[in-house]
């Protein structure tokens, strides 16, 4: 049995301005974020797991 299709909420007036000026703000800043943290708990992350980094890629299983 199908699904109705519901209808798109479409924002209007005063939300619809505010997301509009929000969406440009966040533009304005892109590339803004530091990641640093995210980085080195990365690169600790390969450090901890190397070997089994390593037997993932041998077996093409490694999807990096």
């Amino acid at each position: 049995m199908a699904l109705p299709i519901s209808n798109i909420p479409i924002l209007t007036g005063a939300a619809a301005e505010s997301f509009v000026e929000n969406a440009e703000i966040a533009e304005q800043n892109r590339g803004s974020i530091d990641f640093s943290r995210q980085i080195a708990e990365w690169k600790g992350f390969e450090t901890r797991n190397a070997e089994r980094i390593a037997k993932l890629r041998a077996e093409g299983k490694w999807p990096f």
